[in-house]
């Protein structure tokens, strides 16, 4: 085993692990919270992630790909303090950016919710708004130290997000629980606080980190500052375009869901919660431990010659297989003992769609953990722009089916299981054909005439 296999094998593990505990921990905190807030309430605490996630993608979750990825990339002698200029870079214009999409959530909150088709979900959102800004600031520095391939800080840091999580969002939901549109709001400000803690964590690493290798201070001036910039826009614009699909597509389900079948079946908010809440939840797991893969092939291809990268992105690929085809089965096969440990607490018919769905939407255990992957390859070999491509003809796959499926009581909510599929299926067709087309290096900022102040890519 090489070093470059290593360091995706002992990258992947450990935000692998992170990733387990991490989704075990939320699907721990949902079982109290769904006994807490019920079917309707759990319905409205999902309405307010896609729009949230969106905004993060939009706002600064695109940052730690595109800040390892330009770190890795450079060779010189000075690599921490171009680093450091980096850093500063992206935590002065992201915190700008974080406040205003903040401010944005909250003060627009009424007309969101009003228009998912539920204003109960308003009050959610003025609580959740705060995270944006912390989240931008968090994802600076995990990018910055993934650029150095050193994953644990963002492991910990995404642990300490559940636990703190889990303890308030209990609690105050809890306090409020007979005041289903209260108790939803408060369990969205844990979320709030618990992104506070971890950009505390963060902080604290850094400086740390900093004191211990004796750094001084880094000048950032206009014209630094500007180049800086560019670079990370070079990245962070087409990562975010690709990120945002699928947060994109799950606003479109927000609204969708409700509003297609409002008037044809009972309780329409209740089924998104169990199909965004309960289905998707359990998906989420195995491909958020896939998910520690996509994030250390961009450093490591990023990093490596030319000639190695198809061979490093095929392992990758492999690797993802190996983890997710078999939690693509298990979760099939087994999907009443999965819905009856986790949410047993469900009513029976609640429980019995939550099996047709799960055993649906199984195959997007192994398409959304290699179509990640497959992105973040893509992305390390410079081609950041690519991935958008599979990403847009998968979402207008899946919105035209949603369309024709949502409205028909025969189908309903299961047609947005179908969507997901296709969706996953059509992007990694996609992505997957240009993977091993891309023969070389894009002319651009990710090349090696950008400099930064005196610093240059090597």
């Amino acid at each position: 085993m090489d070093k470059n296999d290593k360091k995706i094998l002992s990258g992947a593990l450990i935000l692998g692990m992170a990733a387990v505990v991490s989704k075990l921990l939320g699907a721990i905190y949902r079982i109290p919270l769904t006994k807490i807030i019920g079917g309707t309430g759990l319905g409205l605490y999902q309405m307010v992630f896609p729009v949230y996630t969106l905004l993060l993608d939009f706002s600064g979750a695109s940052v730690p790909n595109a800040v390892a990825k330009i770190i890795s990339s450079y060779n010189g002698v000075d690599k921490e303090e171009y680093a450091r200029k980096i850093l500063k870079t992206s935590l002065l214009f992201f915190s700008l950016l974080g406040a205003l999409f903040a401010a944005i959530t909250a003060v627009f909150s009424d007309n969101i919710a009003v228009a998912q088709g539920n204003a109960d979900a308003s009050l959610a959102y003025v609580f959740l708004s705060p995270a944006v800004f912390f989240v931008c600031l968090i994802c600076c520095f995990r990018g910055y130290f993934q650029g150095f391939v050193i994953m644990s800080y963002t492991a910990v840091s995404q642990i300490t997000e559940q636990f703190v999580k889990l303890a308030a969002g209990l609690s105050v939901a809890s306090f409020f629980m007979s005041d289903i549109k209260k108790a939803v709001a408060g369990a969205t400000f844990a979320i709030t606080l618990s992104e506070f803690v971890s950009l505390v964590f963060m902080v604290i690493v850094y400086v740390m980190h900093k004191k211990k290798r004796g750094y001084l201070s880094v000048a950032l001036d206009k014209k630094t500052f500007t180049l800086s910039l560019k670079k990370i826009f070079f990245y962070a614009v087409p990562i975010t375009l690709t990120g945002v699909t699928i947060p994109l597509s799950k606003v479109i389900d927000s609204f969708l869901i409700v509003n297609l079948m409002s008037g044809r079946v009972e309780n329409p908010t209740a089924l998104y919660g169990l199909f965004s809440g309960v289905a998707a939840t359990v998906v989420g797991l195995p491909v958020a431990v896939c998910y520690g893969i996509s994030a250390v092939v961009i450093p490591v291809i990023s990093s490596v010659k030319p000639e190695d990268k198809n061979k490093n992105a095929l392992k990758a690929i492999l690797l993802t297989a190996a983890v997710s085809v078999p939690c693509t089965i298990f979760c099939a096969l087994f999907a009443p003992l999965i819905i009856r440990v986790l949410f047993g607490y469900l009513g029976e018919t609640e429980k019995a769609v939550s099996v047709n769905l799960l055993r649906l939407c199984s195959p997007c255990v192994a398409l959304l953990s290699i179509l990640q992957t497959v992105n973040g390859v893509l992305i390390g070999k410079d081609s950041p722009v690519k991935p958008i491509v599979g990403m847009m003809f998968g979402v207008a796959i899946k919105t035209v089916i949603e369309i024709f499926t949502l409205s028909d009581p025969r189908i309903g909510v299961y047609g947005a299981g179908v969507g997901a599929i296709a969706c996953y299926f059509v992007a990694n067709l996609v992505n997957l054909s240009m993977v091993f087309s891309v023969r070389r290096k894009r002319k651009g900022y990710g090349s090696s005439h950008v400099k930064i102040g005196r610093y240059a890519d090597n």
